[in-house]
Formats: C-alpha cells, structure tokens, sequence
C-alpha cells in the first residue's frame, strides 16, 4: 500500500498481504489505514499481460474491486495500469542502494507507490 496525503507525493505503506482470495484480510488492513488517514479514493494496481492483455490475475483483481464498492460504497476506486511498477520499485531502491535481498520486504510497498504516482500524474498532479 501507499499513500498521498499531499496529492503530489506519495509514500509507502507496510505491505498489506493476503492469500488470493482472502479478500476480508485486505479490507481489514485498508480499514486499520483508515482509522489514522484520510482517504478520499482507492487506487488499485490493474495487472496486464506486457501486451496489454487480461491476465490471470485480472479476474482475481476484479473480484476484490466488487468487493472495495461493496465494503466502501463512497470511495471511488480507480484502476491503474500496473505493468513493470515491481521492475521500477526495484530500481528506485537499487538507486538509493538496497541490495535486492533488502528490497524483498519493501518492494510491493514500492510498486504500490509507483502506481500511485502514476494515478497522480495522469490527473496532473504531479
């Protein structure tokens, strides 16, 4: 997870994992976030094959933005393109000098940053 308490940059969170479909334990970490943030939207990581294609994940995201409408009817959440944002947090940390073994427990949290930012660039934010 991530947040933009600004609206121009974003900061990770602690990863919040959760088996495939064990969607209430996501709801539970995306409530606790809440009970200390403002959210005003749900921004989501949408996975796509490198040829822009539905993967097998897809389906599976889809399914836990039915349940993100039904949990929280007043946020809107927003789909964002999610291809290489792993690939990039990866090289964000390696430019600030983590080692990969270092990044393995940060880099969801780091992709989930670079989705964001992408969410905040393509509405002019930043």
């Amino acid at each position: 997870m991530a947040i933009s308490r600004s609206g121009m940059l974003s900061t990770p969170l602690p990863n919040l994992k959760f088996k495939a479909t064990y969607y209430e334990e996501a709801i539970k970490g995306i409530k606790k976030v809440m009970e200390t943030e403002i959210v005003e939207k749900i921004v989501i990581g949408w996975p796509l094959f490198p040829s822009g294609d539905p993967c097998e994940m897809t389906p599976i995201v889809e399914a836990f933005i039915s349940m993100l409408n039904k949990e929280f009817p007043s946020l809107e959440v927003i789909k964002v393109d999610e291809r290489n944002s792993t690939v990039e947090a990866a090289s964000m940390y390696h430019e600030s000098g983590l080692n990969s073994k270092k990044q393995k427990s940060r880099i969801d949290s780091g992709a989930a940053m670079i989705i964001l930012e992408r969410y905040l660039k393509s509405i002019g934010q930043i």
